[in-house]
């Protein structure tokens, strides 16, 4: 997270998040790792709502079929992500090792 909030502004850093202005599709992703990441030191997974709240907050409008692909590039990259089917859908969360 630091290595990217670290462009923006400190009166425009909002948890970490860079500005809009600052903010482009590419980086999306890594954006989706952070928070998967920060997540997962509190021992918890987010649902796909949940994650696209925390990418809107950071000023990243994200839909659905894309944080999904997201999801799996960065799972074909090497990115431990697991999905967990709940009663009311699915949470995401990265895999912690032993």
């Amino acid at each position: 997270m630091g290595q990217i909030a670290r462009y923006a502004s400190p009166e425009s850093r909002k948890e970490g998040c860079a500005t809009a202005k600052q903010m482009n599709g590419k980086l999306k992703i890594l954006y989706v790792k952070d928070i998967l990441e920060r997540e997962a030191q509190n021992g918890r997974a987010l649902t796909m709502r949940e994650l696209i709240e925390r990418l809107n907050a950071c000023g990243i409008l994200a839909e659905r079929k894309s944080v999904g692909s997201d999801l799996n590039a960065l799972r074909a990259y090497g990115v431990p992500i697991e999905r967990r089917r709940t009663g009311r859908g699915s949470v995401y969360y990265i895999r912690q090792s032993p």
